[in-house]
């Protein structure tokens, strides 16, 4: 009886600490409800008061560039001379201070300002203070003094000092709230000899910055009171629902799972976080790499992982083993300009078929590059006959193009290719990464190799290097071999164009030759940039095209290209008086006798109008 009383206590003591009463305060209703209260007056108070400032400056600096280019204009108009009789005689009944005061009246009414312009002198820093000398109206005798604020006296003194118009920020006086502009008055010699004075005032903005003032201080009240209600309702609703999320946690146990959550409160929440990290982390070490390897190996690399241990751990070996590397050509310009949704439905079709066939020949889908298929075979899965495997996969993936394009053409989507390089070597293979997240990948020049094969390769094409072949040679039935130099190795690259394989994995490439396309005898010229890795060399090269088709061109170029050299084109058509759009291609291998002296260039990359240009050339040829 003593085990059970002794259990018995320990769950009553687990229990009620889980099942006590909360203090009000540590109830995450209440919380959440005062901090969305704060965090909403804060916030709305916060915005108001930058748009308040930001209100404010904005109608200080608009109204103070209206004044002072007021200001400007009207020192430009009074005559100098005329102001300097008026500051020597002092006398409004003098003929230049009627003139004066008249350009000023006028200047006013034209602006539609109610207060007067006035000029301004003898400004005395010590004394704030300066002297009216002419106005456009109202009081103001020459030589009476004109006591300034400091907000006034300041700006008016750099203007006596350095002669440049300038404009105060809004100040206050006895009259209200104002803004003053001042030009210099300048005479012959350049010496500001006054000041040209121009006030508004503006109390009739700051009434309308006070209602927004006022709008702000009740948008945050009522934002406060609105976020304190909606918070003690969701807050509520997040609390009630523990027995939904139980069952939530239960299905996660059954496979679906995520992160791990923190534990950020002794609420209802964060007991019930710590339940699901719990559960959690029983479940992740089982089910780890089912979760890393099941969406892109086959089911037989799955398994041995599965059945090993030492599969999960960081770290790699050296293996020797066959990376395939393919790109889809012709399928950026239709995803360019094609609807997404329709777009990734090509995708996704294309990238699940060419995985399939990958997996069917025990090759391991590494990564899936925009439209590119990253495969290796002989890992993690030792294969002997690794370089084999890739071929035949090689020689498949080309057959389901075939399928695919046949299926888009049903659609009514554009044909797309495929180029494919193999290359065998040997790698680093195993999982790279952390504890939480690890990729099973492959390093080394043997997939750099591998990417330099691929990019020689034209659409419908499979190139295998020279170590590949060496593994396969008894088994295909290639052409070639085509020298390549290939930027990181130091060597030509020995590349041989894969037609067949035979042993148990038996098939030809598909039949895809550009020769029984129509072609036509024409003259047409064509300048050349050689394209070095992704740079397009600024020379060309001039030459003419003899035989031209909708997949490839003949000519006769100035200077010899080496095979696999990647080009730019740009026709110039017939009768039409325009070039073609920039055309891409490949200098392909060709040995044609009767065509001594000519380069056979495969387009790769043809605008959807040059198609149709060079197919009515050669209608026409015809």
């Amino acid at each position: 009886m003593t085990p059970t009383a002794t259990g018995a206590g320990h769950r009553s003591d687990s229990g009620s600490a889980s099942t006590r009463a909360l203090r009000p305060w540590d109830r995450l209703s209440l919380r959440m409800a005062v901090v969305f209260a704060l965090v909403t007056v804060l916030a709305v108070g916060l915005v108001g008061g930058v748009i308040y400032q930001r209100q404010k400056r904005e109608v200080e600096d608009t109204l103070g560039i209206q004044l002072l280019n007021i200001a400007r204009v009207a020192a430009l108009l009074i005559d100098p001379t005329l102001h300097a009789e008026v500051q020597r005689t002092r006398r409004q009944d003098s003929e230049a201070y009627a003139r004066i005061r008249k350009t000023l009246a006028t200047i006013q009414g034209e602006v539609l300002l109610t207060t007067p312009i006035y000029t301004l002198t003898d400004y005395d820093a010590t004394a704030r203070q300066a002297r009216f000398m002419v106005t456009s109206g109202g009081p103001g005798a020459p030589g009476e003094p004109y006591p300034l604020v400091p907000e006034v006296a300041e700006p008016l003194g750099w203007s006596f000092e350095d002669g440049v118009a300038r404009y105060t920020r809004a100040y206050k006086n006895q009259s209200g709230t104002w803004i003053s502009a001042f030009a210099p008055i300048v005479d012959a010699t350049g010496r500001t000899i006054a000041v040209l004075d121009v006030d508004y005032a503006i109390d009739i903005y700051l009434d309308r910055l006070r209602e927004l003032e006022r709008s702000v201080l009740l948008a945050s009240l009522a934002g406060g009171l609105g976020a304190l209600i909606c918070g003690l309702l969701f807050a509520r609703y997040l609390t009630r629902p523990i027995s939904a999320l139980t069952a939530g946690v239960a299905r996660v146990a059954a496979g679906d799972l995520s992160r791990a959550l923190p534990v950020r409160s002794r609420d209802e929440i964060g007991r019930l976080t710590q339940a699901f990290n719990q559960m959690l982390e029983g479940l992740r070490q089982r089910d780890f790499i089912r979760n890393a390897f099941g969406r892109y190996v086959s089911p037989e690399v799955a398994k041995a992982l599965l059945e090993s241990p030492e599969g999960l751990r960081l770290g790699g070996e050296k293996r020797e083993v066959t990376v395939l590397m393919s790109d889809l050509r012709g399928y950026t310009q239709f995803a360019e300009r094609g609807d997404p949704t329709r777009v990734m439905d090509v995708l996704n079709g294309y990238l699940a078929r060419m995985a399939e066939v990958v997996i069917a020949h025990g090759g391991t889908v590494n990564e899936f590059i925009g439209d590119a298929v990253f495969a290796i075979f002989g890992a993690p899965i030792a294969h002997a006959d690794h370089a084999e495997r890739a071929a035949a996969a090689a020689i498949a993936m080309q057959a389901a193009m075939v399928e695919i394009n046949a299926t888009h053409a049903a659609r009514g989507l554009p044909p797309f290719e495929m180029g494919i390089g193999i290359n065998t070597g040997e790698a680093v293979v195993g999982n790279i990464g952390s504890e939480q997240r690890a990729k099973y990948t492959v390093v080394g020049n043997a997939v750099n190799v591998a990417a330099r094969v691929e990019s020689s390769t034209v659409g419908g094409q499979i190139f295998v290097s020279a170590a590949t072949y060496d593994k396969i040679r008894e088994l295909v039935e290639v052409a070639g071999p085509v020298p390549v130099q290939v930027k990181g190795v130091s060597e030509p690259l020995l590349l041989y164009e894969l037609r067949a394989i035979g042993g148990r994995f038996a098939q030809r490439l598909p039949e895809a030759s550009t020769d029984a396309d129509p072609q036509a005898d024409v003259t047409l010229p064509v300048v050349c940039h050689v394209i070095d890795g992704k740079v397009v060399r600024a020379e060309s090269v001039a030459g003419t095209i003899m035989r031209l088709g909708p997949r490839h061109v003949d000519a006769r170029i100035a200077t010899a290209l080496a095979p696999l050299t990647n080009l730019k084109l740009r026709l110039n058509y017939p009768g039409l008086g325009v070039d073609s759009a920039d055309l891409y291609g490949k200098v392909v291998p060709w040995e044609d006798p009767a065509a001594s002296g000519l380069t056979r260039i495969r387009l790769t990359s043809v605008e959807a109008a040059d198609q149709k240009a060079i197919e009515a050339i050669i209608a026409d040829a015809r």
